[in-house]
């Protein structure tokens, strides 16, 4: 790959970050609260938490799940998109077959998406029980985490697409 390749991927990495970047900041917060939230989100942690601690009795209201032992709230930049985005614009950027970008898109949104629902209801119980660690785990950790999960996803991705479908121009 030539040094102009390289600069070419590099900004159709950026340009496609800020595109979907750009697009998810024209979402209405009503629309994220009442729909994307509510039922991407809060009701699928309030059920598997309500499954696996039955005695929570979380309650999906909007963008909150709610219990007696805790109030969190899910809001822009709370949903996993940052991450989200790093790995779609890598996959649309990086030279592969069409068919391998569309398999490493759909394996990359569900693995995010549900890292994403791990994340927020481990910091439901994290409210719950240690509010004290919630700072800690929400700012620093648990977006740590998310980059590093999305990341070794993309060069797992990216070393299959080379081994196999990569053609150099």
């Amino acid at each position: 790959m030539t040094k102009r390749q390289e600069w070419q991927q590099i900004i159709l990495f950026i340009g496609f970050y800020v595109l979907l970047d750009f697009g998810y900041f024209q979402i209405p917060v009503d629309l994220f609260i009442n729909v994307i939230y509510y039922y991407g989100v809060v009701t699928i942690c309030a059920d598997v938490i309500n499954f696996i601690a039955p005695l929570e009795n979380v309650v999906a209201q909007q963008n909150h799940l709610i219990s007696v032992n805790a109030n969190l709230e899910i809001v822009r930049g709370c949903d996993g998109a940052g991450v989200l985005f790093l790995v779609i614009s890598a996959i649309l950027a990086f030279p592969a077959k069409l068919i391998r970008k569309l398999i490493g898109l759909m394996l990359g949104i569900i693995l995010i998406s549900m890292i994403n629902l791990i994340r927020i209801i481990v910091l439901y119980f994290v409210v719950a029980y240690h509010s004290e660690w919630f700072s800690l785990i929400h700012t620093y950790l648990a977006p740590t985490l998310m980059v590093i999960v999305g990341g070794s996803y993309f060069a797992w991705w990216a070393f299959g697409s080379l081994n196999k479908t990569y053609e150099p121009a």
